[in-house]
């Protein structure tokens, strides 16, 4: 399901999803979000044309928009503060876990299937998570506006007007921009590499770069352990700076008969970095933000990290573009060896800002606010 997002042109709807969570209750903006992605998933099955599966698309991307948003401001509401940096490693990890499986499964499917059983895929589990939802979350959101007393036609105004407006946030913001930018850019026509130039299928393609996606789901929960003990910034740093080294190292070493062994330091590498980033960016968001903004705060940040994605598609197709002016291995490599360059650089950059992030309550020895408070300034 994560792998299907398509974010519509212009304004990302998640900061707004993010208000409307604040006022109408996060666990019922989460199950709605999870409905809307499932029906756009159907509509998307059952598309006879390209046009209508844009539109399918563009009801996924509304509808995943919130989820992931909404599912951390969730782990934090019901976890108590001392067991949330494991509990986010834990976070991260699934997410790490869908990452891994998508390729091999995607591969399968399109192999033995056909594009459309992608989108079935995801009717029976969307049915089965928002049902859970409904029934397992508690729902402690309440309207903002009714919460203080006040009319309820100044709440959005109140809110979007403190959308992350705190200095501190944007070195989070900026290191997810910039570190998605690298992954996105580099991934996209990384994992192309052994179909394209060493003549693998899709399935052979998915096993050789699963060192990278799978990697995380034995890390995360250990980063969360670290994690709590050290604060979020190092390990953030730690993650942005083991990306730079895997682009690195394929820039380096990429050729057109470059044995997997050889590329195997560089898929390592990669994916202990997006564990050590997965894992700690929720943290470090959480640490930094308001806690009564939260919900605005997130889902700013996936704008934020979403357009980074973007870009760094744009950037490498671009650079990719220039120089591989010709098909054939050789050039392939050649556009390969340009993107991984830019995204080493841009994960560099990443590793500053994450640098410059405040400390956590963890690293400054400063005890966390009770589970009861946090609750109520995130019921405010």
């Amino acid at each position: 399901m994560a792998d299907q997002r398509l974010h519509p042109p212009g304004r990302d709807p998640a900061p707004f999803l993010g208000v409307l969570a604040e006022r109408c209750g996060r666990r019922r903006v989460f199950t709605w979000a999870l409905w809307l992605f499932t029906a756009g998933s159907a509509a998307a099955a059952l598309a006879p044309g390209i046009s209508l599966l844009i539109v399918a698309r563009l009801v996924q991307g509304v509808g995943a928009a919130a989820i992931t948003p909404l599912s951390l401001t969730l782990v934090t509401t019901v976890i108590p503060p001392r067991r949330r940096p494991v509990m986010l490693g834990v976070w991260g990890s699934l997410g790490a876990v869908a990452i891994a499986v998508g390729p091999l499964v995607g591969g399968a499917v399109l192999m033995w299937g056909g594009w459309r059983q992608v989108f079935w895929l995801n009717l029976p589990l969307g049915c089965i998570l928002a049902l859970a939802a409904r029934r397992c979350l508690p729902e402690h959101a309440k309207p903002a506006a009714e919460a203080r007393g006040r009319p309820s036609g100044h709440a959005p105004r109140r809110l979007l007007g403190r959308l992350p407006g705190r200095s501190r946030l944007w070195h989070v913001h900026a290191c997810g921009f910039l570190l998605h930018a690298a992954v996105f850019g580099t991934v996209l026509y990384l994992v192309q590499f052994p179909q394209e130039v060493q003549e693998q299928n899709a399935w052979e393609a998915g096993w050789r770069i699963l060192p990278w996606t799978a990697l995380p789901v034995l890390i995360a929960p250990l980063a969360g352990v670290v994690m709590g003990r050290s604060g979020a910034r190092a390990v953030l740093a730690a993650g942005c700076a083991l990306t730079s080294v895997s682009c690195l190292w394929f820039a380096l070493v990429l050729e057109p008969g470059t044995p997997y062994l050889a590329q195997l330091p560089g898929l390592v590498a990669g994916g202990a970095g997006m564990a050590l980033y997965f894992t700690a960016a929720p943290q470090s968001l959480v640490d930094q933000a308001p806690p009564a903004r939260l919900d605005v705060a997130s889902g700013f940040n996936t704008s934020v990290r979403e357009a980074g994605a973007m870009i760094g598609v744009a950037i490498a197709s671009v650079l990719f573009a220039q120089h591989a002016a010709v098909l054939g291995p050789v050039s392939f490599t050649s556009g390969l060896t340009a993107v991984c360059w830019a995204g080493a650089a841009l994960a560099a950059a990443a590793t500053a800002a994450a640098v410059l992030v405040p400390a956590s309550a963890a690293s400054t020895g400063t005890a966390p606010a009770p589970t009861e408070e946090v609750t109520e300034r995130l019921n405010c």
